[in-house]
């Protein structure tokens, strides 16, 4: 690993303006930094043209939230060789929130990550326990989702998978990082067989949740969720991200 990996999602929580401000305000004043994380900004569909140009040439990526795993006649969704027309470079898949509002299960978030594949995107795959759960369950979960999808995934494509505990997104305290690095262990044992998997925790990460996430476990990087908007977080995120002793080979290179 050379240095973290990181994205966030503007869900639908930023209009159109405010996510011209929001990029232009936050994120472009932050290129550099962000640029070494290799972030995207994961925006709603009527939000990435805007997206795509606006970080152009910031060393910067966007993302879409969602996608749909075919061509044609399906009112409503938007295909994965449309995203890569606009611009975009990744997409998730399996959010927590897809699978319990919209009832998107394990097969169907494959067939979605096998079209972003194929379209040239980079699959953000996200797992996680819908509520508090022991360290065995909790991987027996993780370890299902993960391998469904990934089975259903070319073996040289590049794909990130994101582990968030479901109970996390939006508190303050993410997963027990012993619990994390069980997860993380299951993950590094369901991706193999494929050449180019990161593997990177979300949920409650605040300034303070790498460091100890990576304490115990190589994680390859974070998600960030209101830290993006903040600042002051963000600012104290970056900066604990980017140390040097957190992304220095294992070699000490």
């Amino acid at each position: 690993m050379t240095t973290p990996v990181s994205l966030t999602s503007t869900k639908m929580n930023l209009g159109l303006r405010q996510t011209e401000e929001w990029i232009g305000d936050v994120l472009l004043p932050r290129a550099d930094a962000l640029a070494r994380l290799r972030f995207s900004a994961c925006l709603p569909h009527p939000l990435l043209p805007l997206g795509a140009r606006l970080l152009k040439d910031s060393g910067m990526s966007v993302g879409a939230q969602n996608v749909w795993y075919a061509q044609g006649a399906f009112t409503g969704e938007v295909a994965a060789g449309l995203l890569a027309e606009v611009g975009c470079t990744h997409v998730m898949v399996g959010h927590a929130e897809r699978r319990r509002l919209f009832a998107e299960d394990d097969r169907l978030v494959g067939r979605k990550a096998r079209a972003a594949a194929h379209a040239g995107l980079t699959p953000v795959i996200c797992v996680g326990e819908p509520e508090r759960l022991g360290s065995a369950e909790t991987v027996q979960h993780v370890l299902r989702q993960a391998s469904a999808v990934l089975e259903a995934l070319p073996h040289d494509a590049p794909a990130i998978v994101l582990y968030e505990p479901v109970w996390a997104i939006g508190s303050t305290k993410g997963a027990d990082p012993h619990q994390a690095a069980a997860v993380l262990d299951a993950l590094n044992r369901a991706a193999s067989s494929h050449l180019d998997i990161s593997k990177i925790y979300g949920g409650a990460v605040v300034p303070g949740t790498y460091s100890s996430l990576r304490r115990l476990a190589p994680w390859d990087g974070v998600a960030l969720g209101r830290a993006a908007q903040d600042t002051a977080l963000l600012d104290e995120t970056l900066g604990e991200l980017l140390a040097p002793a957190q992304w220095e080979t294992e070699s000490g290179e």
